[in-house]
């Protein structure tokens, strides 16, 4: 059971990352400053889930800001 209490903690992680490249790639995309600023909060937070999950794991997902 534990093992898959860690599991499921390493599988947000990876949803989090994925969900911070789809960000990276929304503000990549923004064509006004409306929509940059939107990404660039969302990039944040995400960011923010997937550092806390790696903190949580005690690992590093290895992605530079």
């Amino acid at each position: 059971m534990e093992q898959d209490i860690w599991e499921r903690i390493r599988y947000a992680r990876d949803q989090a990352l994925e969900a911070e490249r789809t960000e990276r790639n929304r503000l990549a995309d923004a064509d006004n400053a409306d929509l940059q600023q939107a990404a660039s909060v969302r990039l944040a937070t995400r960011q923010a889930v997937r550092e806390a999950l790696d903190d949580v794991l005690g690992e590093s997902s290895g992605v530079q800001a």
